[in-house]
């Protein structure tokens, strides 16, 4: 199905819970409000698989910290279900190297870590813990499991760690990682640490244009570009006031509390679909994500 704005729905990126072990900063907390619900992982993947009427092919779990979650290893489970062909995960990577290989046994396919620094008091800084070596532990036993591609996530933060980019990027090339350089996200509950601490990576991107051997763009994911460098791959992420972003975006969301989120930068259109879930009402569960994808469009139309 495809939104008021000819968007088709591919994915779906479900926020498990709001608890993280972590306080970075920056964080953006997917957008998602406190709530007083909280889903089970058979309600989750029934979501998900009435979702795939709508055209929904692949899953992305997040949080807070997606792995915090009790259940975490049941919902990759239950969403993992034909015809869904991808299942992905993001983390902060700090309980990680206990979980991977249970997590690829319940059908994770990929993983996306969060790696802003190599630098332990600078990682202390940005999340306010001590648990770098942690996340650098979960970095190679995804790697090991076989979660394929394990992509790192560094969000550039002006006079912070702008000038790690290279050292992240040679480790990253090192260990058959994918990195993703992503500029810092503008909202309203984070203007001042926007305007503090963000960054253009239109000087980044240069010299990686002077350094690739190509380049390729994700025109199915917010038209991105990805630099092939020295057998690796290190892709540029811009924020959502980058019109292409929206323009491109095949996403909704759903909060921890089971509420459809056409937008990440929108809370006063969120569809609740929980309670039609628990009432085992699936003609109001397919009128809700009907409804979800009529009110998506794009937060910047440029």
């Amino acid at each position: 199905m495809k939104d008021n704005y000819g968007r088709p729905v591919t994915s779906i990126r479900i926020s498990v819970t709001n608890d993280c072990d972590l306080d970075c900063f920056y964080c953006h907390r997917e957008g998602c409000l406190e709530g007083n619900r909280e889903m089970a992982p058979s309600e989750i993947g029934e979501i998900v698989r009435i979702g795939t009427e709508f055209g929904i092919e692949k899953v992305k779990l997040t949080g807070g910290e997606p792995l915090m979650s009790p259940d975490i290893i049941e919902i990759v489970s239950a969403v993992n279900q034909p015809p869904i062909n991808d299942v992905s995960l993001t983390t902060n990577g700090t309980t990680l190297a206990e979980k991977s290989g249970e997590l690829k046994e319940a059908g994770l396919d990929r993983i996306n870590i969060s790696l802003d620094t190599l630098n332990p008091e600078v990682y202390e800084e940005i999340t306010g813990e001590p648990k770098l070596n942690q996340v650098l532990d979960g970095i190679d036993a995804a790697l090991d499991a076989g979660l394929w591609p394990v992509k790192l996530n560094m969000i550039v933060l002006n006079g912070v760690n702008n000038e790690e980019i290279e050292q992240i990027m040679e480790y990253s090339l090192d260990h058959g990682t994918i990195l993703q350089i992503i500029e810092l996200l503008w909202t309203q509950d984070t203007a001042d640490i926007y305007k503090k601490y963000h960054a253009s990576l239109d000087s980044i991107e240069e010299k990686l244009k002077e350094r690739a051997g190509g380049v390729k763009t994700r025109w199915l994911m917010q038209a991105r570009r990805k630099y092939l460098i020295n057998g690796g791959e290190v892709e540029i992420v811009n924020p959502m006031h980058n019109s292409e972003f929206c323009a491109h975006c095949t996403r909704i969301r759903m909060t921890p509390d089971g509420y459809l989120k056409p937008c990440l930068m929108r809370n006063d259109n969120l569809v609740d679909i929980l309670t039609p879930i628990r009432a085992g009402d699936e003609k109001k569960v397919r009128d809700a994500f009907r409804e979800a994808i009529s009110r998506r469009e794009p937060y910047y139309k440029g």
